[in-house]
């Protein structure tokens, strides 16, 4: 079977050499999408599916998705800030919190970024455990793509290695293309207790 992207550049993670005491060797793709206003509406894959806007979610609300969709893939920087500035964040009527909701129970989120006049972005993006592997996520992906071409501008996101190992390819297949990629270091949250020392298994712990 033939590397994925992903596989090729994690491979090549593991064996830097200039990663400092406590951090993680990380990879970033940036993807951009010219017109995402051109991209059709996806066919439901399963019933009683919705996507509405949180509209000024509570620091609860809010922390509940990001803690719980991200937790796995080692999201931290959010879970640093204090509530005042996060509040300051979301509440900005040029950020969208989408939640998808299955039967009443949330089922996965996105964050879209409308603060900029010469394109769309899209952060955060993630499907809360257990409800991975039913092509959701390509629904999402597909929805959050339609909702940011109403802006009829150029649409921006970024992933990298220690995110879900097919969304590289899951974006890609939608249309996005890579526009630069970099080498980072990532401070490993789980040390601190930002997150739980056993979140992110795909991940092992920094040294």
């Amino acid at each position: 079977m033939t590397e994925t992207r992903y596989q090729k550049e994690w491979q090549r993670q593991n064996n830097r050499d200039d990663i400092p005491s406590g951090h993680l060797a990380v990879h970033r793709w940036y993807l951009r999408m010219e017109e995402p206003w051109t991209i059709a509406d996806p066919a439901p894959p399963a019933e009683n599916l919705s996507l509405i806007r949180a509209e000024n979610p509570t620091i609860g609300f809010y922390r509940f998705l990001y803690h719980t969709a991200g937790e796995e893939f080692i999201w931290g920087d959010r879970r640093r800030m204090s509530d005042e500035t996060l509040m300051a964040h979301i509440s900005s009527p040029d950020i969208h919190v989408m939640v998808l909701y299955q039967t009443g129970t949330p089922a996965g989120f996105f964050e879209m970024d409308f603060r900029k006049e010469t394109h769309s972005e899209i952060k955060y993006f993630a499907l809360l455990p257990g409800h991975l592997g039913r092509g959701l996520g390509s629904y999402m992906l597909s929805k959050a793509i339609g909702f940011a071409g109403k802006r009829r501008l150029p649409l921006i996101l970024d992933t990298c290695t220690l995110d879900h190992h097919s969304a590289l390819e899951n974006y890609s297949r939608r249309g996005f293309t890579v526009y630069d990629e970099q080498d980072e270091i990532y401070p490993d949250p789980r040390l601190d207790g930002t997150i739980p020392r056993q979140a992110g298994k795909h991940v092992p712990l920094a040294d």
